[in-house]
């Protein structure tokens, strides 16, 4: 994505995170916005810890409990979407940014620890592997 539509993206989520906040009576404050555009800027599943130091590396004040007040509010306006991929502790959840992406599912290979973002094509074959009851590997090759 070029630089300028990615600035008009963001621009845009500012506007949806403004009216949302507007019509739940919660306060404006720049730390949300300054969240926002960080989680925007990544093309990657992010933790609260990962965003936590992103934000210290880049000299931001804001605290975890800020950071994790924040996240709610921002899966409450369907901002962001919230993953489990395997623990089941509040510090294991997975986070990535929703408004402009598309439906995928996840892929979770537990032995490898190894998690992958599938195309539809791809999550059609893991369902058409499951009715037909032959191995994956053929249909993702």
């Amino acid at each position: 994505m070029d630089t300028v539509q990615k600035e008009k993206n963001i621009a845009l989520i500012k506007d949806v995170l403004r009216n949302y906040l507007l019509e739940k009576g919660f306060r404006n404050t720049p730390e949300r916005y300054t969240i926002l555009e960080e989680i925007y800027n990544m093309d990657h599943h992010f933790n609260v810890d990962d965003l936590y130091l992103l934000m210290m590396q880049k000299k931001y004040h804001v605290s975890k409990a800020t950071i994790y007040n924040t996240i709610e509010i921002f899966l409450d306006a369907g901002l962001i979407r919230k993953h489990q991929f395997g623990e089941k502790t509040l510090t294991s959840s997975s986070y990535e940014k929703s408004y402009f992406d598309k439906q995928h599912d996840h892929l979770v290979i537990y032995k490898k620890t190894l998690t992958k973002k599938l195309r539809k094509s791809s999550s059609s074959a893991i369902q058409e592997s499951k009715e037909l009851k032959k191995p994956l590997k053929k249909h993702l090759a």
